[in-house]
């Protein structure tokens, strides 16, 4: 080969070498200097447990064995004392729906003058009173979404009143004294078409009313709820209820859920039972409250197998006082920390300076997972205490106990957190 040849080939292949490593540095500072990153926020996510839970109170049947139609005095849930009168008794059943009319009357007419009277007294503002009607409409279609048609009943009662109260603010009408004369006409006609009372029925048991039966009731043993088994869960039928029975009353304030739970729940349930701490139950179907309770038992006949949940409660409501065998949401455990994206976990090492008592320096490093933070312009390595793992996130304790951490360095709340980025290191400038 010609030497001028030869020497143009190596002169052109050193020129090309020159050119592409030129290239690469460019795409380097322009491309591969560059992060994305994820503002570190706090967070609370829960454990929850779903399973089907029976309720158990200590309630016992109210029996009628008068003829004529029964008409309540007390609603759902309502506390009634020994004696009350908790029922008229009618002849037949247009005079019985007469009087409901009539009770319906008076509970409209009474809260209309209340309505009144508690506008002229206290300063109302029209926003409090649209976010009121906002929150019931929206509850109701809840309500209705849900197959809860009484509960939905119950609140467009509240709606209306609250329909009349912005009314009253905006100037509409000026008081309901035209309306309540109209009521009351309508009462004095239907006290004229109807007969009176035959009958009452009083109760000899103070408590909680409800005015069906589902056949639950003696299912299982309120005073022995430690002994209910899967087995006995799974075999609980209605049983069928006498037809002089009109009701029942739940006398003690305390009850029960008992829902099936996996082995594994068995285990992180039962640390929790041990700390004594409350756990929240959701039952969708029936309220939107979470109800607070705590473990009164933990039934499990062979370890490694289901066991039984034994909820004990106090909290009570109109909804919550005819519920019996609902869907069950759980929360078991709640975690607190610093949100940070998986993408953002490295293995990286931390340094620590100690400081011996004959005044000699040491600087000790470890390998630890952490993250990288954008602080100005340049990189900073920290380590994390990972307290909480989901499929694409950690939380991160915020303030982890001393000696958790190598160097008591960790991320903290609103730190830019890299979750992109290439040949990240401690200390590297982004341009």
């Amino acid at each position: 080969m010609d030497k001028l040849l030869f020497k143009r080939i190596i002169i052109a292949l050193l020129a090309l070498l020159v050119i592409s490593y030129l290239v690469y540095l460019f795409m380097g500072a322009k491309f591969g200097n560059s992060v994305e990153t994820e503002e570190a926020v706090y967070t609370t996510v829960s454990d929850v447990i779903y399973s089907r839970g029976y309720i158990i109170r200590d309630e016992s049947y109210l029996s009628n064995d008068q003829k004529g139609v029964l008409s309540y005095n007390v609603s759902d849930g309502d506390k009634i004392s020994v004696g009350q009168n908790i029922a008229d008794i009618y002849s037949n059943e247009k005079d019985a729906l007469t009087h409901q009319k009539i009770k319906k009357l008076d509970s409209r007419i009474d809260r209309l003058k209340t309505l009144s009277e508690s506008y002229y007294k206290n300063s109302i503002s029209l926003e409090t009173v649209d976010s009121q009607i906002g929150n019931n409409l929206f509850s109701i279609m809840s309500d209705v979404t849900n197959g809860n048609l009484m509960k939905a009943k119950s609140r467009s009662d509240n709606l209306l009143m609250t329909v009349c109260e912005r009314q009253l603010i905006t100037g509409d009408v000026k008081d309901f004294s035209s309306k309540i004369s109209e009521l009351k006409k309508q009462k004095s006609k239907l006290e004229a078409e109807s007969s009176d009372v035959i009958g009452s029925l009083s109760s000899d048991t103070a408590g909680y009313f409800i005015s069906y039966t589902d056949g639950y009731e003696n299912s299982f043993d309120y005073n022995s709820p430690k002994r209910i088994t899967v087995k006995k869960l799974a075999k609980a039928k209605p049983q069928k209820v006498s037809k002089n029975i009109i009701g029942r009353v739940v006398a003690n304030p305390v009850w029960y859920i008992a829902c099936e739970i996996t082995p594994d729940d068995v285990i992180s349930l039962s640390k929790i039972q041990s700390l004594g701490e409350k756990i929240y139950v959701n039952m969708p179907s029936v309220t939107n409250v979470s109800i607070p309770t705590t473990i009164y038992s933990i039934n499990q006949d062979d370890p490694g197998k289901n066991g039984v949940l034994i909820l004990s409660c106090d909290y009570m409501n109109n909804y919550i006082a005819g519920a019996r065998n609902e869907d069950v949401e759980i929360t078991a455990i709640s975690y607190s920390g610093l949100k940070v994206s998986k993408r953002a976990v490295h293995e990286g090492v931390v340094e620590k300076r100690i400081k011996h008592k004959d005044g000699t320096r040491e600087t000790k490093t470890k390998h630890v997972q952490g993250v990288y933070v954008l602080h100005g312009s340049e990189l900073i390595f920290k380590e994390i205490s990972i307290i909480y793992s989901a499929p694409d996130y950690v939380l991160c304790d915020a303030e982890p106990a001393e000696g958790t951490l190598f160097n008591g360095e960790t991320v903290e709340l609103y730190d830019q957190v890299v979750i992109k980025g290439d040949n990240l290191y401690d200390g590297k400038v982004i341009s």
